[in-house]
């Protein structure tokens, strides 16, 4: 699955809080729905699952980290005052909606305007 940042996203991202930039970029905009902006309908996402994202391993000289439901709660919230995402939760299925992530629209389901000639032989 590729994915594509936009420069308005970038820019909302820039001086953020590395935690609330990985949340964005790791756990929420990689699951986004291209079609309607929407991440957490198609393919459900939690807090869980974003900390699961999140979680550093141990390297050599590196200890390993993980955070906190209460700490990526809080990471999304920073992420909402930001203007990144926009909660649109029903009861307890976390619903994020990314308002500025470009969205694509399929080429392949439109009407073909010159459909293509039927070869003669």
């Amino acid at each position: 699955m590729d994915m594509l940042i936009n420069h308005d996203e970038l820019g909302a991202l820039c001086g953020l809080p590395h935690i609330q930039q990985l949340a964005y970029l790791r756990g929420i905009r990689p699951y986004m729905d291209v079609q309607t902006g929407i991440t957490g309908i198609k393919r459900r996402i939690s807090y869980q699952s974003i900390s699961e994202q999140l979680y550093i391993e141990p390297h050599q000289g590196i200890k390993s980290q993980s955070f906190s439901r209460d700490q990526v709660r809080r990471a999304v919230s920073g992420l909402v005052r930001a203007g990144v995402i926009e909660v649109q939760s029903d009861g307890m299925q976390l619903i994020l909606k990314c308002p500025l992530a470009t969205r694509y629209f399929s080429v392949q389901n439109k009407a073909a305007i010159n459909p293509p000639q039927k070869a003669t032989t």
